[in-house]
């Protein structure tokens, strides 16, 4: 049995997905003008209180999510699945980041959405779509999908999600409090990671058979 099952619903949330990616994208590069009056209105309640320890607490969020760390996280994570035999899934972690960061990079440049006139000197190219949140939820799909389901317990594993849907919505909340992105940024970068983790997944179903047969992989677990 695989770690991932094929789902008969990945179809219509791959095609719902889609759908909101690119109407969300559309108005953001119209500069429209219900965009901007979202953006602002989620900022005005996001950045209203400017407190010392919660400027410190999401600069500390941003920095564990940068998208090298990022990088480095999932190598951890791809050594510790190679280590206890499950080769292909570490196979699959490290490919879904490089093909999620290549398609974000390439959406960054076809959109070229500034970024926020009071972003930090360190938060350069372009806002859409934000990628430390971007990564974040591509690493944090990784967990769920291939380490969450080994927990035993069933309070432990609801615990561990729990933590990591906190977790993401502090590192989506983070961007847009340091001015590194506007809410839309951060919105369209959760869309688009979940439609790339829709193809990976399908992707995984398709080729883990056939990647078992190969010599180096012939013991690994799918």
């Amino acid at each position: 049995m695989m770690l991932f099952n094929r789902d008969r619903d990945r179809p219509w949330k791959f095609g719902l997905t889609t759908i909101l990616f690119l109407i969300l994208a559309g108005y953001v590069k119209a500069q429209n003008a219900y965009v901007a009056f979202l953006d602002s209105s989620i900022v005005d309640i996001i950045q209203k209180d400017q407190s010392g320890w919660k400027m410190l607490m999401y600069r500390g969020i941003t920095t564990l999510v940068e998208p090298k760390l990022l990088i480095v996280w999932t190598f951890i994570l791809a050594f510790m699945l190679w280590g206890f035999k499950f080769k292909i899934p570490a196979l699959w972690c490290l490919l879904t980041l490089i093909g999620g960061d290549a398609i974000a990079f390439v959406v960054k440049n076809v959109m070229q959405r500034a970024r926020p006139s009071a972003h930090l000197a360190i938060d350069d190219g372009f806002s859409f779509p934000s990628g430390h949140t971007f990564g974040t939820f591509l690493l944090i799909g990784m967990i769920w999908l291939i380490l969450i389901p080994m927990i035993s317990t069933s309070w432990k594993a609801w615990l561990v999600r729990i933590i990591l849907i906190i977790w993401m919505v502090l590192v989506m909340i983070s961007r847009v409090y340091v001015n590194a992105h506007y809410p839309t940024d951060v919105i369209g970068s959760v869309l688009l990671a979940y439609l790339w983790l829709q193809v990976a997944e399908g992707l995984y179903i398709w080729l883990a058979p056939l990647m078992k047969r190969w010599p180096l992989l012939k013991k690994s677990e799918i």
